[in-house]
């Protein structure tokens, strides 16, 4: 019998949607030039329960608990979450790449250190996925002068990312 008398419910993609939004936010306020972020996300109402008064309960369904990440691809293939963390989130800078034709929706994207490539615009990914099933990617293009820039998704934008992510709620078994 669990000791948490009420388990957490069910998340929904647009619970995840705006922890990815809050997420952006957060990441924006430090500027262009940022290096990958890697956030667990952890239901508010558990860090509620077990260390009161350290988060402020504004109805967010997640808190972001930001992560050390020194090396992503290292991370994303070591990484695996205590059952309280409910989903992750990555934040990157990409370099978005024209679409190869008119039935070609979705940018291309290069994840690249030096945005000052040829043809491409400076973009913020950020990318989650719940350990219960959804997940979601969030665009924003790297605004020019006095623009508002825009939030965009897609349901196949950054899907590698998307199944590196999940593959950190995937436990390992061994082979025998």
């Amino acid at each position: 019998m669990s000791d948490n008398p009420n388990p957490p419910r069910g998340f929904s993609t647009d619970d995840l949607g705006s922890a990815l939004s809050e997420i952006m936010e957060h990441v924006d306020t430090r500027g262009w030039g940022q290096p990958p972020v890697v956030f667990a996300l952890v239901p508010t109402v558990l860090i509620a329960e077990r260390a009161p008064g350290v988060v402020a309960e504004d109805g967010s369904v997640f808190t972001p608990i930001e992560e050390e990440c020194a090396d992503l691809d290292a991370f994303l293939s070591t990484a695996w979450w205590p059952d309280m963390v409910a989903g992750a989130a990555v934040s990157m800078e990409i370099v978005t790449a024209a679409p190869e034709s008119d039935e070609d929706t979705v940018p291309r994207y290069t994840v690249s250190a030096d945005s000052s490539g040829p043809g491409g615009d400076t973009a913020r990914l950020v990318v989650g996925v719940l350990r219960d099933g959804p997940d979601l990617a969030l665009l924003r293009l790297r605004p020019q002068s006095e623009e508002v820039p825009e939030l965009l998704t897609h349901p196949q934008l950054a899907t590698e990312l998307r199944a590196a992510l999940r593959g950190t709620f995937v436990p390992d078994v061994p082979d025998n």
